[in-house]
């Protein structure tokens, strides 16, 4: 197995004095960095550390966060991350769910319990191969915590710089916490594969142009701002990282159209996956064009089954939940057997997520089990709509949930946010794509949408606002 501190070691042997780690007062080579890993490792063991604890981590996103991450590791711990701007009763939610022998702030290391935790081992034997603890976003509910193997991320490593063509030299913008591993996972990369990460301790449009990466993931959110900031600077354009990568909810294609002519020299690639099944798919900006509503290929390392809920391979073509065989699968859900078992069969893994797979081997997701909608004895696919709903010019953002109806159980609502279209013209060109059951009913029209630390839309703020009626928010029968 490959623990990924031990690759870290690995490339710290290799090359020494390259530049390894740096944000806006550190400039750590790969030598450097790796001492000071070892001093905080041994002050974790000075203070009681064990192979197999979990300690919950939380630090602005720096260059001393990444060292305090590799040091658990090196001390056999599993690492909770945290973003270090969490309430009180946001932490105490995570605790709730699991709590952590350790909490290690800035400033203080503090023992928070004895046991041992009992985590899932389903791929592995012993707590010291997991790494991470995290937690699914929680955007639509309460959060469920989950665990990853080193292997699971370890293994993808070399596939992740072969998909997007990185090498040695490359600088990576972090421009997001780590706590988030979809900001995490290219930190741990760039690392392992002897690069510059470079971290942004709070995400501004400037210093993403100022750092001169070649190489950056972002989410969806993080789009609009850097168009903004690009509309009077044209001369800093070509400073945007050469490789942008999305990941979270889908982009739309006016957005994508924005993005390739404000930043002709950058190349935004999107790619599929979930805590769940790792990365899976990758849509480049060539597949993009031609097709923009999938979510790409399927990368070289899974294999992707179709199942419909007989358990059955459906033909190319019809929807079905996608399990992957990968080996990046995570080890479960914690205290919940029940639904870790329901994300596995026969060796492979799902989030749940409802797809198809067309003739030439591209996906495209459908919705989600738990979003579907039932609307006149008929079934719609939450996310089928707001795909549509993007692909409208005029429509920057689209969430659709089950609205309760007196009447009817339940209906389809929409929150959108709009740019020069009105809500009745969202509907005509809507109409004249989907059957009149799929079409909402009830509509929030929002001047933006909000967002949770990590960038993702907070879809359960947002479906509050349909009960609570804040912003205009119109019902058509």
């Amino acid at each position: 197995m490959k623990r990924i501190e031990e690759l870290v070691f690995n490339q710290c042997q290799q090359t020494p004095d390259r530049l390894a780690l740096s944000d806006s007062i550190n400039k750590l080579s790969y030598g450097q960095m790796w001492n000071r890993v070892c001093k905080a490792e041994q002050q974790l063991l000075e203070k009681g550390v064990e192979k197999g604890e979990l300690v919950a981590l939380s630090m602005p996103n720096n260059a001393a966060a990444v060292v305090s991450f590799l040091a658990i590791l090196k001390a056999g711990g599993i690492v909770m991350l945290l973003h270090n701007e969490l309430t009180e009763a946001e932490v105490d939610t995570y605790f709730s769910i699991q709590s952590p022998n350790w909490l290690w702030k800035t400033s203080s290391l503090t023992k928070i319990r004895e046991e041992k935790t009992m985590l899932p081992l389903r791929q592995v034997n012993e707590l010291s191969d997991l790494f991470l603890f995290g937690f699914t976003s929680g955007s639509t509910g309460r959060p469920k915590g989950f665990v990853k193997s080193h292997y699971s991320w370890s293994s993808s490593f070399q596939e992740w710089s072969d998909i997007f063509s990185l090498e040695q030299h490359d600088k990576v913008l972090v421009p997001l916490h780590i706590s988030y591993s979809a900001q995490l996972y290219p930190v741990l990369h760039a690392l392992c594969s002897g690069m510059h990460a470079i971290m942004l301790e709070a995400f501004t449009p400037s210093a993403v142009f100022n750092k001169e990466a070649s190489c950056m993931s972002i989410t969806p959110a993080l789009v609009s701002p850097l168009l903004r900031y690009a509309q009077s600077r044209s001369k800093e354009k070509r400073l945007l990282p050469k490789t942008v990568i999305s990941v979270g909810n889908k982009l739309s294609p006016s957005v994508r159209k924005k993005f390739s002519q404000a930043f002709p020299n950058s190349f935004l690639y999107e790619y599929y996956g979930s805590s769940e099944m790792g990365f899976v798919t990758v849509l480049s900006p060539h597949t993009a064009e031609t097709m923009p509503h999938t979510v790409g290929y399927p990368v070289d390392s899974v294999d992707v089954l179709i199942l419909n809920e007989r358990g059955k391979e459906v033909e190319k073509g019809d929807k079905g939940t996608l399990f992957v065989k990968t080996t990046q699968a995570f080890e479960g859900f914690v205290k919940d057997s029940e639904e870790t078992d329901r994300s596995f069969f026969n060796g492979y893994v799902t989030s749940h997520d409802i797809a198809v797979q067309l003739q030439d081997g591209s996906i495209t997701i459908v919705g989600r089990d738990k979003n579907v909608i039932k609307s006149s004895g008929s079934l719609v696919y939450a996310e089928e709509i707001e795909e549509l709903l993007l692909q409208i010019p005029g429509v920057s953002e689209a969430a659709v949930f089950s609205v309760v109806d007196a009447e009817r159980s339940e209906v389809v609502g929409a929150a959108i946010v709009l740019e020069n279209i009105s809500l009745s013209e969202v509907r005509q060109v809507l109409a004249k794509q989907v059957s009149a059951y799929k079409i909402p009913r009830v509509w929030s029209v929002l001047t933006s949408f909000p967002r949770m630390k990590n960038g993702k839309i907070d879809k359960a703020t947002i479906y509050s606002y349909f009960t609570e009626k804040e912003g205009k928010t119109y019902d058509f029968i």
